[in-house]
């Protein structure tokens, strides 16, 4: 696995972990370039691409942070670790994405799931992503590491057990959760803390956890009341688990693009942190994604790097420093990788960069956080007190600076030197002040699935989103920013009015702002439609082709199922002359056996009746000896003489009726397994000459079936309707029916 700029591991300083008098955390960054061959199979530039790493790394080694950081190789993860979260056909189908030799094949493949692109090296990416997360999380609860950076792609909050969506593969953060809980309790984890920032809802995440009290998902992100990706009710406040889980599941749902490191701020002292007070984890995992970022092209949000650190530090508080983060989204490239650094100096435990933080949330931020307290107020007693309407003190001063680009509009609008009208925040004596970020031109940069229309996902709400997404703001700026720009003219030279813009009124710039706007959302849409009907066309063919071959293969299997079933009828009427036949011979055999029975007893009689004779001989010897010894001895030794030679001439009697008996039911036994197997032999003849007939060759087997049957009668007449005469009848019936009109066998009796 090779790295880009591989670094030792070593942090600067003294050599004993201390920089300038303090101690040095031990942060651990996870990067491998292995995961950049993850990428579009036709080369196309998508907003999630192998770039989005790299710079990050690049903009992490120019400050200086990676030397400061232990740096870690990729770690594949293992189908067991895996399977925690994931089904095992779902881990099968990732890690056989790379085996199909044919991009086109991929490409189907891709072309069924929502937002996921696939190539020859995503397999490895995939399980290089997941078992990164995995590597740096044990390394941080077992205490190696404080904290650490998981620079990894594809991301992983939308795959969930058994699909892939969202341009995630793998859940690499829930991996790394069940991990922790589940394979390595030696470690003490009994509660772990997840944060989603990222600006689409992780419900992947979600679901895996909905019933597990011992994690708490904690996810911030753009909802639209349930327009925005992936669409549907799962990102809603009213979603807090299930079962054992409920109350652990908490979602803070924007119901606007625009917002910003005030209204994250707010989340964050007057939701997450209480909560996270009451439920104390061991460890905190975060799905760091940074496309809430200014000038993203998909979260339409503006939150700075000092925003995102800010949140990271609150965070830093709890679990003694334990946090991990896993990136997620985040598509420009310039904002993500300040961002990035940003956190990376938090976790360095540097002090974040002052910049703009006195604004205001969005007034409809006021009530997302007072209506989410309000439903989990119920599990979270810290929740259950009433706020003010206002969640920032009102009189604390803002800072005054420069305008950022945070509007969706283009800031070209606005020419001026260093003053571009962007952005406000609701009711405040100041004007909202954020850094300057110009964001990255995206014209280059293909329509994704995330802003479009899924086959699989609830479609977003038309003519309804884009207006209530900029009204508020747009307000602010006609009626707050260019009165106060108007001001700012005063004392200017006649060229700089020029350069401003002065001849053209306030309310024409305002027209012209809606109308580019409402073009831009025109034109995307259009781009997305066609999009959208192309791959439906071509999954349309797709299906259709499928379709043909599943019909033909029906036609085949209905062949072959009738066949089989003509086969198990055959075989059924065998079966039940087989069971009459051995009915039958249970019946002989029972007879048999009480034959048996009454020889022995009459033999125990013979034996009974000789031991008594005997006897009385032994008791009448002493007295006729006595009485007259010599004359009567020869004549008692004649009797007794006489009587063992009757005993043994009937005992032998009764053994050689015993023995003939017994040979000649074995003798009738063999003549009936012959009379079954003649049964047997004519009935499966019976069912060829049905498949003869129904082939059109009964002709041609008709004489062997005519011997077969003169047979049969002759044996029937022989020996008389015995337990095979209900086969006998059966062929007859059937002989009538097929073979008799054409061919009548001659039947020889035997005398």
């Amino acid at each position: 696995m090779t790295m880009a700029g591989e670094s030792s591991g070593k942090k600067c300083g003294d050599g004993d972990g201390k920089v300038a008098g303090k101690i040095q955390r031990k942060v651990g960054l996870v990067y491998d370039e292995t995961m950049c061959k993850h990428d579009t199979p036709d080369g196309e530039v998508d907003v999630e691409c192998p770039d989005r790493i790299r710079v990050i790394w690049k903009k992490l080694q120019l400050a200086g942070v990676t030397q400061r950081c232990v740096v870690l190789g990729g770690s594949k993860a293992e189908d067991k670790h895996l399977k925690l979260v994931h089904t095992k056909k779902h881990v099968n189908f990732v890690k056989s994405i790379s085996t199909k030799q044919k991009d086109s094949r991929r490409n189907r493949i891709a072309s069924q799931l929502d937002s996921i692109y696939l190539n020859g090296g995503s397999s490895e990416a995939a399980y290089l992503a997941a078992g990164s997360v995995v590597n740096v999380a044990e390394k941080v609860a077992e205490g190696e590491l404080d904290c650490g950076f998981a620079i990894v792609r594809p991301p992983g909050h939308h795959a969930e057990a058994d699909e892939a969506m969202g341009f995630c593969l793998f859940n690499n953060v829930a991996v790394a959760a069940s991990y922790l809980l589940n394979e390595r309790p030696d470690l003490g984890v009994k509660k772990i803390l997840i944060v989603d920032w990222d600006i689409h809802h992780g419900n992947g995440t979600q679901k895996m956890f909905w019933k597990d009290p011992r994690v708490l998902i904690f996810s911030v992100h753009r909802y639209d009341d349930g327009s925005f990706y992936p669409f549907g009710d799962d990102g809603n406040y009213n979603m807090v688990g299930e079962g054992p889980g409920e109350g652990f599941n908490i979602n803070v749902p924007w119901e606007q693009g625009g917002c910003g490191d005030a209204d994250y701020f707010a989340a964050w002292d007057h939701i997450l942190i209480p909560v996270t007070k009451e439920f104390n984890p061991d460890i905190i995992l975060l799905s760091a994604g940074f496309d809430a970022a200014i000038g993203d092209p998909l979260g339409g949000c503006c939150v700075t790097p000092y925003g995102y650190s800010v949140m990271l530090k609150k965070l830093m508080e709890f679990a003694q420093g334990k946090i991990v983060l896993a990136l997620e989204g985040g598509y420009n490239l310039e904002s993500m990788a300040k961002s990035s650094l940003a956190c990376v100096q938090v976790l360095l435990d540097d002090k974040p960069v002052q910049c703009s933080s006195g604004t205001y949330p969005l007034e409809s931020t006021c009530h997302l956080i007072q209506a989410v307290r309000k439903r989990l107020c119920v599990y979270w007693p810290s929740l259950a007190e009433e706020l003010s309407w206002k969640l920032v003190d009102q009189k604390t001063p803002t800072p005054v600076g420069h305008l950022s680009s945070c509007l969706p509009f283009p800031s070209s609008l606005f020419v001026g030197r260093e003053s571009i009208v962007s952005g406000a925040r609701t009711e405040g004596p100041n004007l909202t002040v954020l850094p300057s970020l110009e964001p990255r031109s995206t014209s280059h940069i293909l329509p994704h699935s995330h802003l479009s229309v899924t086959k699989k996902r609830k479609a977003p709400a038309s003519g309804s989103t884009s207006s209530r997404r900029f009204s508020e703001l747009e307000d602010v700026i006609v009626e707050k920013v260019l009165p106060s720009f108007q001001e700012e003219l005063t004392g200017m030279e006649f060229e700089d009015r020029i350069a401003f813009g002065k001849e053209s009124s306030f309310k024409e710039n305002r027209e012209l702002r809606y109308k580019i706007s409402a073009a831009s959302d025109a034109l995307m849409a259009s781009n997305e439609k066609l999009k959208n009907l192309s791959a439906e066309r071509n999954s349309a063919d797709a299906l259709r082709r499928e379709v043909e071959e599943l019909k033909s293969l029906l036609a085949a299997r209905d062949g072959e199922l009738e066949a089989k079933r003509k086969e198990l009828k055959a075989k059924d009427k065998e079966l039940e002359a087989r069971l009459m036949l051995v009915g039958a011979r249970e019946d002989e055999m029972r007879g048999l056996r009480a034959k048996i029975e009454s020889l022995l007893r009459e033999r125990n009689e013979g034996v009974a009746k000789a031991e008594r004779l005997d006897k009385e001989l032994q008791e009448d010897r002493p007295r006729s000896r006595l009485e007259n010894e010599d004359t009567d001895m020869d004549s008692e030794d004649e009797d007794i003489e006489t009587l063992s030679q009757k005993f043994k001439k009937d005992i032998n009697l009764v053994f050689e009726k015993f023995r003939k008996d017994t040979e000649l039911f074995i003798g009738e036994l063999k003549k009936e397994r012959e009379h079954a197997i003649t049964a047997a032999v004519i009935t499966t003849r019976y069912q060829v000459c049905r498949k003869w007939k129904s082939q059109g060759t009964l002709s041609g087997e008709l004489k062997f079936a005519a011997e077969v049957y003169s047979k049969l009668r002759s044996l029937v007449e022989e020996h008389g309707k015995s337990h095979i005469y209900p086969c006998v009848e059966m062929y007859e019936e059937a002989w009538k029916e097929f073979v008799g009109p054409r061919h009548h066998p001659t039947v020889t009796v035997k005398t």
